[in-house]
């Protein structure tokens, strides 16, 4: 197989995935989705640049959302004072959930329990809670507000900084992405 078949073969099974975490930290309005797409391209634009070694790197996909991961914070970190304060907030209730096609083996449900737990130790029980319930899951922020006796605005917030703990931390990041890799929206 030659580098460029082997290189398209990971951009068709990857890019969802790296999509899905995307929407996930800067939602669904089309500068964001504009932005997810633009870095997913960067990200494949560096793959393609280092595609001898990527190739026999012992996990690719780790790399790519790795760089993907990164290509996002340099992305947000060279907007505007305006989208400074705007890229990490959660977006509102009645974003579209991204569809999702996969079905889940017991082996699946098994690995993501442990992405989970493993995201509670990380983030601490009520946290992980909370950003599984919003982010993961899709309840709607009003709800987790009233069962939190929050306003909606503080419960934003709380997920806001989740979301930029989650981004800047590998191993919280990596969780994630596993996560959604095995099909949970």
């Amino acid at each position: 197989m030659t580098v460029d078949v082997w290189l398209e073969e990971l951009y068709e099974r990857d890019y969802a995935l790296l999509y899905r975490v995307g929407r996930i930290f800067l939602g669904s309005n089309a500068a964001q989705e504009t932005l997810i797409e633009g870095q997913i391209q960067e990200t494949f634009v560096r793959a393609w640049q280092k595609r001898s070694s990527l190739q026999k790197h012992p996990n690719p996909d780790g790399w790519l959302v790795e760089c993907f991961r990164n290509c996002l914070m340099n992305a947000c970190k060279k907007q505007s004072r305006e989208w400074k304060h705007h890229a990490f907030s959660v977006d509102a209730d009645n974003a579209q959930p991204i569809a999702d096609q996969t079905h889940l083996s017991p082996d699946d449900y098994a690995q993501s329990k442990e992405q989970i737990d493993l995201l509670r130790r990380l983030l601490g029980e009520k946290d992980a809670d909370i950003f599984l319930r919003y982010c993961v899951y899709g309840e709607k922020a009003s709800k987790i507000a009233t069962e939190l006796n929050i306003s909606d605005q503080a419960l934003r917030m709380r997920i806001s900084r989740l979301k930029k703990k989650i981004l800047s931390n590998r191993t919280l990041f990596s969780c994630l992405v596993a996560l959604c890799l095995l099909g949970l929206r």
